[in-house]
């Protein structure tokens, strides 16, 4: 029937398939495969949003020493039930004297970046691994391990440049060397890793933010920029030292490579570091922020529209042993029967639930975790990475 139908309809209906699909037609025939793997096809392909989301939860499990990662189809109909594990994308070392923890760094247009460090009594190792679970296909990245004393820290970034489609990695160093009244602070040294390149080079100090500025961990990616909570100044959790310095958000601008600071309204700028927290709500970067009520925890969600924050909505928890929130899912759009499209994704002791925002509804997702390091990421089908 394919002989009927010319080659380039043939590669427009390509285009609408499951990445699944394509995997075996590129064994059906060579002309298939020669399409499939072309440059032109793999960023045609997955710069079209409107393939198909999945919900993936990781955790790693303290019982196995391994990760865990799960994928749910984004499917009202379906949910919870259309689900798969996914095999680990990098082999597991099992040994007493080593340990093996990767963590999710960030994702962006269907990939992954997970940071591995693997520590034993001879070694101090560093690499991430770039994973696109579509296709079932990682690549294996070293990172510069140049620290200058035991202070020193790296906070990694990453993101898909959405002009030339280049996957990207950041590697910040700077000094955390600091306590209570100190005023030395030392400038970031930043470098920048595409993954067309194959190197690492330096940014011109003039584009990084001011050197007083920490980042935490976590990062959000929306189309154009890579964003982490910072403070700005010094901070500590412990209650007998006081706040010096307030919170903000830095960005990191995936085409022109340049940071820029926004500030947060004022609650939140002042708000100890763990009642506050970044996350992503369709394309938006959302801040959420968290506070006891009736012994039960509110989450505020407040939502960054050209660089200024408003509060978007409030999610009174149903449950007191809800613990927090680790991300918002569903990308579909609303419908007269629904309030929001999205559904705020909950830990609730050792099982993943999801509570829907139009309603007390807790949906189970079936998934336990026992373990460390676990989270919820939203991705859309992709073949990034066929080529490499």
């Amino acid at each position: 029937m394919a002989d009927y139908i010319p080659f380039a309809i043939q590669e427009e209906i390509m285009k609408r398939l499951p990445t699944k699909s394509l995997m075996r037609f590129r064994s059906v025939s060579k002309s298939y495969k020669y399409l499939i793997d072309s440059s032109k096809f793999i960023v045609d392909y997955s710069f079209n949003h409107t393939h198909q989301k999945h919900l993936l939860v990781s955790y790693f499990d303290t019982k196995t020493f391994e990760p865990k990662y799960v994928s749910f189809v984004d499917d009202d109909d379906t949910f919870p039930r259309e689900k798969c594990f996914l095999p680990v994308p990098v082999p597991v070392p099992r040994s007493p004297s080593l340990f093996y923890q990767p963590t999710i760094i960030g994702s962006s247009q269907g990939l992954f970046c997970l940071n591995i460090n693997i520590k034993n009594s001879r070694k101090n190792a560093k690499k991430v691994v770039l994973w696109n679970p579509s296709i079932r296909k990682s690549v294996a990245l070293v990172v510069p391990d140049n620290l200058d004393q035991v202070h020193d820290v790296i906070t990694i970034g990453f993101g898909v440049c959405p002009y030339s489609r280049d996957p990207k990695l950041v590697k910040i160093n700077y000094c955390k060397k600091h306590y209570p009244k100190s005023k030395f602070f030392t400038p970031w040294r930043v470098e920048v890793y595409t993954l067309s390149s194959g190197s690492w080079r330096s940014i011109p100090t003039v584009t990084q933010p001011r050197k007083s500025i920490f980042l935490r961990s976590e990062q959000v990616v929306t189309d154009e920029f890579i964003y982490w909570l910072a403070t700005d100044g010094i901070s500590y959790r412990k209650r007998t030292w006081d706040f010096e310095g307030y919170n903000m958000v830095v960005s990191f601008e995936l085409a022109s490579e340049k940071f820029m600071e926004v500030s947060l309204p004022d609650t939140l700028a002042r708000a100890y570091n763990d009642k506050i927290a970044i996350s992503k709500l369709k394309r938006s970067l959302v801040v959420v922020e968290v506070f006891k009520e009736a012994n039960k925890e509110v989450f505020v969600v407040w939502m960054m529209k050209r660089n200024t924050f408003t509060k978007l909505l409030v999610i009174n928890s149903p449950d007191a042993s809800i613990q927090g929130v680790r991300g918002f899912w569903n990308y579909i759009e609303p419908t007269p029967r629904m309030i929001s499209p999205d559904k705020p994704i909950f830990e609730k002791g050792t099982h993943i639930s999801v509570q829907e925002l139009n309603s007390e509804h807790i949906i189970y997702t079936g998934v336990i975790v026992n373990g460390l390091e676990y989270g919820a990421h939203s991705y859309t089908e992709t073949l990034l990475l066929l080529d490499y």
